[in-house]
């Protein structure tokens, strides 16, 4: 198998472009993960209940979109109902 790899440059390319998208891959659940976790940190650690995005990307120093992005896929942070832009951490059971 490795004959076909190594001596084939078309098959080379694909093998690689599929190496470098997988650890581009890990590379960016390694950060979301590293983010969330920052998020849920400061958000679990506030004496407010609700903290708004603003507030968290100012503490995290994580920009607003992105935590917009992040907070949601969180299953332990919740968005306020009323207000759109704040969030909570859900209470454990």
């Amino acid at each position: 198998m490795w004959k076909v790899i190594t001596d084939n440059p078309l098959v080379s390319a694909i093998v690689a472009g599929l190496i470098l998208a997988a650890l581009a891959w890990i590379v960016k659940k390694l950060k979301d993960r590293s983010d969330s976790q920052r998020i849920y940190r400061f958000i679990s650690d506030s004496e407010q209940t609700f903290r708004t995005t603003a507030a968290i990307s100012s503490a995290t120093h994580i920009p607003e979109s992105r935590v917009a992005e992040l907070a949601p896929e969180d299953k332990r942070i919740k968005r306020n109902e009323l207000e759109k832009q704040s969030w909570r951490i859900v209470p454990e059971t």
